[in-house]
């Protein structure tokens, strides 16, 4: 018997992981590629880059692997892109292989909060990081639908896992330099939140000899070797110098101000008032855990089950090196300084929970901390917790894949577009003109005929093209596309995409009678 107890008391931790990871894994791939429905314009646009890279080996503006897209004009990130290379060179550019990466990525996140929690403050810690992890609404969001910021998570958990592993007698600090270097290149946040946090820890780390100054050189080294493409990106960009070339790597000049100038308090005209309001929405998004963009949780349920940030404050306190705090207090100050990094990051620009991507996480440890610190003192709370949040896991699920969050993304991602493209393309020979109610619909029509840049480049007109308002500038034609129905008015054969309450206009050449296919969202309306 006595044998039998410690067979199953050795086992616990695991079999407890393997269920957690499997809940996890499950929430991540259930209706995975169909839910959201459709693709979102960001995820065509990343798509669309990383074939044209795949099969030209440039951009979509005709750019050699750029180390930063111009996208829709004020930028977009493009570490997401050349990792989806492969994945679209086997399977296209569709929700299946945009996603598989994302999805990859959010599934991997879990094993590497284990090892993070275990290494910070032992197994059980590390266990109930990684639950919070797999029910996590942010965290699933997150890993379903690939807009390219959503991999930063990823990278940063990387680096800090790489990082708490990391001593003198190992290369985990090299390691952990390459995956905050590679962040840079993967959300325009990361210019904060990763110099902020290495400020922070490495100092300490070389203080209590948890590192040598050699292994901080080499790190320094690698960091700087791999950072230096993006750096001279933003110098550029900054300073407003031309496009340059090292070797077939392009380092773009955005045609408008570049994002993270735009959204950046230090570049405005008056920073402390933009700071000011910053942390007032930064405070907003924490509190009410929503934003004013539907696709990025599920309601009510927020970021972590919408009640919770009381919880994560008190964690957060817990974090900090205060006398009363007796063990573990260089680990706790590691996971503080990842949340000071995060903050950082909302006081210079206005967040959203996309733009915040980087602050769930640790948010996730300081609950986490909490409820261990609890048990110490309550050993019942604990069990109440896990109950309770998994009763509200359940209820995420059923919100999730539910008909009123299927019918909000459905027209947000666009469902229906690019068979209606294929089809109009397909059976028409003339204009095809598309409706005004949804912007930036001209990627959908690179996904789907692949034109060559050298096709259209150089014919790419733009409505306001230098109005740093409109960073999303818009297309006035690609080709026999365009992107108005009233640019088709003297065709009498073209073809239309439009909404399901819109009709073609009437045409000033003459009558002309349209027969109609629906495909979800859109209709396509061909003259018969």
């Amino acid at each position: 018997m006595d044998a039998l107890k410690t067979f199953f008391i050795r086992r616990k931790f695991p079999i407890v992981f393997t269920v957690i990871l499997a809940i996890g894994i499950f929430a991540r791939t259930w209706e995975y590629a169909a839910l959201p429905p459709g693709l979102n314009v960001d995820e065509a646009s990343i798509g669309t880059e990383a074939y044209y890279l795949y099969k030209f080996g440039m951009d979509r503006y005709g750019l050699s692997y750029p180390v930063h897209f111009i996208s829709w004009g004020s930028g977009q990130n493009a570490l997401y892109a050349y990792l989806l290379i492969p994945f679209v060179a086997l399977k296209g550019i569709n929700a299946f292989a945009v996603r598989l990466p994302m999805m990859l990525a959010g599934i991997l996140s879990m094993p590497l909060v284990f090892i993070a929690g275990k290494r910070l403050l032992g197994e059980k810690f590390g266990l109930l990081a990684t639950f919070f992890m797999a029910i996590s609404p942010w965290h699933i969001v997150n890993s379903r639908w690939a807009v390219e910021s959503n991999i930063m998570p990823f990278l940063f958990l990387a680096g800090f896992t790489a990082l708490i592993l990391a001593n003198t007698k190992n290369g985990w600090f090299l390691i952990s330099s390459i995956f905050f270097a590679l962040c840079l290149y993967a959300y325009g946040t990361a210019y904060v939140g990763v110099p902020v946090f290495l400020l922070l820890t490495v100092p300490l780390l070389l203080k209590i000899k948890r590192i040598t100054i050699g292994q901080a050189v080499i790190g320094a080294i690698a960091f700087i070797l791999i950072a230096f493409p993006i750096g001279l990106f933003l110098a550029v960009n900054t300073l407003q110098l031309t496009t340059m070339q090292l070797g077939a790597v392009t380092i773009p000049r955005l045609p408008v101000e570049a994002r993270y100038q735009t959204m950046a308090a230090v570049f405005g005209e008056n920073p402390f008032v933009a700071v000011a309001e910053n942390a007032r929405i930064m405070f907003d998004v924490l509190w009410t855990q929503s934003d004013a963009y539907p696709w990025n949780f599920v309601e009510p349920f927020g970021y972590f089950y919408k009640y919770t940030f009381p919880l994560t404050l008190v964690g957060f306190l817990l974090t900090l090196p205060f006398k009363f705090i007796k063990e573990n207090r260089v680990e706790r100050w590691l996971v503080a300084a990842w949340v000071l990094a995060a903050l950082a990051v909302g006081i210079l620009h206005p967040v959203n929970l996309t733009r915040f991507n980087l602050v769930f996480t640790p948010i996730l440890f300081c609950i986490a901390l909490l409820f261990l610190d609890l048990d110490k003192r309550l050993p019942q709370i604990l069990p109440v917790a896990v109950v309770v949040f998994s009763i509200a896991f359940v209820f995420l699920n059923r919100a999730y894949h539910g008909e009123e969050y299927r019918k909000v993304t459905s027209a947000i991602f666009n469902e229906g577009i690019i068979p209606a493209i294929e089809y109009a393309a397909e059976k028409s020979d003339s204009l095809i003109c598309f409706t005004k109610e949804h912007y930036s619909l001209y990627i959908y029509v690179l996904l789907t005929q692949k034109y060559h840049p050298s096709e259209y480049v150089d014919d790419m007109q733009w409505i306001n093209p230098e109005d740093p308002a409109d960073p999303a500038r818009k297309l006035v034609a690609l080709k026999r596309f365009r992107f108005t129905p009233d640019d088709c008015l003297g065709d009498p054969r073209a073809a239309y995409i439009l909404t399901l309450k819109e009709s073609p206009p009437n045409s000033a050449v003459e009558y002309v009678e349209y027969k109609e296919k629906k495909f979800v969202k859109f209709v396509v309306h061909l003259p018969k």
